[in-house]
């Protein structure tokens, strides 16, 4: 009963944090909270996977700057003067040469191993919180607390209905709790909060249709499902339990962003396939 008080303690406060920045916070408070996540995701995964990061000190170092890196270029995008854009690409470029050079003065036997987990870090984590910035600015905060709320809801309906009717494995060699009953009532709930989304804020979402909104819950439910996945496949190949514990209840921050890091991308993707199309048919109109 503790444990469970703890983490939905926990639970609470991590959605909290991220419904504030979204909503409330400033133009920086969002892209805050992602470099906050780069910062711990990056360390946790090279933790896990590396397990002797800090002998290496100057190598993590590098690595998280390119990852906040990526996140301010994104945010920067469109708050910031675009010669200081270049300038941040450049000196991200420059970086990223500068932990390739470092690693011809790394003495340790597994070399290739090193600096691919090291580069692998910015792509699994920084990269895709940087399209989480880009999504903020580009298709509103709005929109991107849906996201959130989808995939919240996708975790809620899995659980709930896995719980209570769960039978069929769904991937029984990296997850053996989850099942297809779970991944069902997952899709039902992602389904239903995009079809019932735009009757309730008509105004909030403006030109997207229920069928798009419909697709973007089905793309989440799909999503968070193969990033969970995607995430036991790595502890289980180091052989830990949880990617870390700073959150109480709950393992480490990997363990909590790991459905964002898939969504983020894809959602990305859909939705900038949507303004492409809404693009083409006011051009065909004219």
């Amino acid at each position: 009963m503790k444990n469970l008080l703890l983490r939905a303690a926990s639970g609470t406060v991590y959605v909290a944090l991220i419904v504030l920045s979204i909503l409330y916070g400033a133009n920086w408070a969002f892209p805050t909270l992602c470099g906050l996540f780069v910062f711990l995701g990056i360390m946790e995964f090279q933790r896990i996977t590396l397990n002797d990061i800090y002998s290496y000190p100057h190598s993590i170092f590098v690595d998280l700057i390119i990852g906040l890196l990526l996140v301010t270029i994104a945010a920067g995008l469109f708050t910031i003067d675009t010669f200081v854009m270049f300038m941040l690409m450049g000196v991200a470029a420059v970086f990223v040469l500068v932990r390739l050079i470092m690693q011809l003065y790394i003495k340790r036997p597994d070399t290739v191993k090193h600096v691919a987990y090291s580069f692998f870090s910015i792509f699994y984590v920084a990269l895709p919180l940087a399209c989480a910035v880009l999504f903020y600015f580009l298709f509103g905060k709005e929109l991107l607390l849906l996201v959130f709320i989808m995939i919240w809801l996708n975790d809620t309906g899995a659980f709930i209905v896995g719980s209570a009717l769960g039978s069929h494995h769904l991937f029984k060699r990296l997850s053996p709790k989850k099942s297809w009953e779970g991944f069902i009532g997952g899709l039902a709930f992602c389904i239903a909060a995009g079809y019932v989304a735009k009757p309730i804020c008509p105004t909030v979402f403006g030109e997207l249709s229920e069928m798009w909104l419909v697709g973007l819950g089905v793309l989440v439910c799909l999503m968070s499902t193969w990033g969970d996945l995607f995430e036991s496949m790595i502890k289980r190949s180091v052989g830990v339990k949880d990617s870390g514990n700073i959150i109480p209840g709950h393992g480490g921050i990997l363990d909590r962003i790991d459905s964002l890091l898939f969504v983020a991308p894809s959602a990305l993707l859909l939705m900038l396939c949507w303004w492409m199309l809404k693009s083409f048919t006011i051009i065909q109109g004219c």
